[in-house]
C-alpha cells in the first residue's frame, strides 16, 4: 500500500447529511468519520478525529467476517468517531494507522459539502 499526503474532506451527501473522510491525492478513502447532520457537527467531528488520531490507544483493530482488516477510531467518550478503509492483510492495516497518525495534525481541511 502506497498513499502519498492526505486531506480531510468535507462531503455533504444528500439534503442535510455531511461526513469527514481522510482522503489520499489517489482518491483513496483511508478514513471516514461518522455521519453529520448539519456541517457545523462535521467541523466538531474533524476536531474530535485531530485531537484523538495521534493516540494509539484510540485504535480498535477490527477483522470483517470476510478476514479483511480495517480499524475504528474511539473518541475520548469510547464511542467510534470514524473507520478505516478495508486493507487486504493486517500488515495493510498497521500501516493504514501509522499514515493516520503521522498525517492527521497536517492534513488540510478541503470543504467540498457545496461542490456536491
Amino acid at each position: 500500500m502506497n498513499v502519498d499526503m492526505e486531506n480531510l474532506v468535507i462531503i455533504k451527501q444528500g439534503e442535510e447529511h455531511f461526513f469527514v473522510a481522510l482522503v489520499s491525492n489517489e482518491g483513496q478513502v483511508i478514513l471516514r468519520g461518522n455521519e453529520c447532520t448539519s456541517l457545523a457537527a462535521c467541523k466538531y467531528s474533524v476536531d474530535s478525529i485531530r485531537a484523538n488520531a495521534t493516540d494509539y490507544s484510540k485504535y480498535e483493530l477490527m477483522t470483517s467476517c470476510e478476514g479483511k482488516y480495517y480499524f475504528k477510531l474511539k473518541g475520548s467518550d469510547g464511542k467510534e468517531i470514524a473507520q478505516s478503509d478495508i486493507f487486504n492483510t493486517a500488515a495493510d492495516r498497521y500501516y493504514g494507522i501509522g499514515l493516520v497518525r503521522r498525517t492527521i495534525p497536517y492534513a488540510t481541511v478541503d470543504d467540498h459539502a457545496f461542490a456536491m
